[in-house]
């Protein structure tokens, strides 16, 4: 799903956080209370670095027939707090895009649908699973252009935190008080409302 754009508020920049374990994220995605498919999030450690690979999937129909797919596979591969590489297969309908991003001395060179873009080494893909990111320069997942978001954060019970990105398409994401992320909600191409539930 797409991200769309504002100038962003000036927050700090925080350091992302190392997971304790390798682990999973999974949830259920669900369009205006029906499921239509899942977002999966695997952590795996290897020798200082983490490496989180991310599978969207999504289907949703109409008396029986198809009339949304889109899978959205990539992975992030990070050596502390600076993302090392990114490759991405985004198919909607049938009609398929590749994003790759690599480091590279002081810059992340990023290769996609948006063409070829040079950003700063502290850049990052928008992936949400990470709330740690959102002070600091992002690029759309799935085109690779640099994003300009405006953000908000609110408290949440026990210590959790809720953040906003404003701009034509509004999304939400709510986190634990150890960063876990919880929820997410955003509209889709349609206006309809498109929420996530951990299962």
């Amino acid at each position: 799903m797409r991200r769309r754009h504002l100038p962003l508020m000036a927050l700090p920049i925080l350091a992302r956080p190392a997971l304790a374990a390798p682990g999973e994220l999974r949830f259920r995605i669900m369009r205006e209370g029906s499921a239509i498919g899942t977002h999966t999030v695997t952590f795996t450690e290897a020798a200082g670095g983490l490496t989180a690979h991310t599978l969207v999937a999504i289907q949703v129909k109409l008396m029986g027939i198809t009339v949304f797919r889109l899978t959205h596979d990539f992975t992030e591969t990070w050596a502390g707090n600076r993302l090392a590489a990114l490759a991405s297969r985004h198919d909607r309908n049938g009609t398929v895009t590749s994003l790759s991003a690599r480091a590279e001395s002081n810059a992340l060179l990023v290769q996609g649908p948006a063409g070829p873009q040079r950003l700063p080494a502290e850049a990052a893909p928008l992936s949400w699973w990470d709330s740690h990111r959102f002070g600091g320069p992002l690029f759309d997942n799935e085109t690779g252009k640099p994003l300009a978001l405006q953000w908000s954060r609110s408290a949440l019970p026990g210590g959790g935190t809720r953040w906003r990105a404003s701009g034509p398409e509004e999304s939400e994401g709510s986190y634990a008080a150890d960063g876990t992320w919880l929820a997410w909600r955003t509209k889709g191409d349609d206006g309809s409302l498109v929420t996530y539930e951990r299962l």
